[in-house]
């Protein structure tokens, strides 16, 4: 907004902030082994919290159990948005909370719409695969459309070729 406005504190504020909340999201809600946020058994069991309170963390989420990761990955991703390359920019890690994630996915009763946001964040680093997986999606989440799930994988592109990267 403050690019359109041409308010350069706006623009300030707005990216501090921007950066702020995608440091807190990396740490809080991220769990990477050896870094130490939360004990041995629950990093080497979890890729994402489902909640953090004042003084604990939840593999579960208030309207799903800990075993389905899908929910979890998908209400950390969502909604997809250019940003969203920016809160999961290291491709290692993303790998890994796919593969966590994708059993859940042979669940009965998994819902097609969580399934658009594993495959969108498969396709940071598989995009031919995560295409073939979204063309074959039969439903999809509130505010993420097949269109905004194919806008997000063709907007990946090479990063060799010089595009689909920030």
């Amino acid at each position: 907004m403050g690019l359109a406005y041409g308010d350069t504190h706006l623009v300030a504020i707005g990216s501090t902030l921007a950066a702020l909340e995608i440091q807190a999201a990396q740490t809080w809600w991220h769990v990477r082994q050896g870094e130490n946020m939360y004990e041995d058994d629950f990093s080497r069991e979890n890729k994402v919290v489902g909640m953090v309170w004042a003084n604990k963390r939840d593999s579960r989420l208030w309207f799903a159990p800990p075993h389905h990761r899908d929910c979890r990955l998908g209400i950390q991703v969502l909604p997809i948005l250019p940003i969203t390359e920016v809160l999961f920019p290291d491709e290692s890690f993303v790998r890994d909370l796919v593969a966590w994630t994708l059993p859940a996915l042979g669940r009965k009763g998994v819902r097609e719409g969580w399934k658009g946001f594993v495959y969108a964040l498969e396709g940071i680093y598989d995009n031919e695969s995560a295409l073939e997986k979204i063309r074959n999606l039969k439903g999809f989440d509130y505010g993420n459309s097949r269109t905004n799930l194919l806008w997000w994988i063709h907007s990946r592109g090479n990063v060799l070729e010089g595009w689909g990267r920030y």
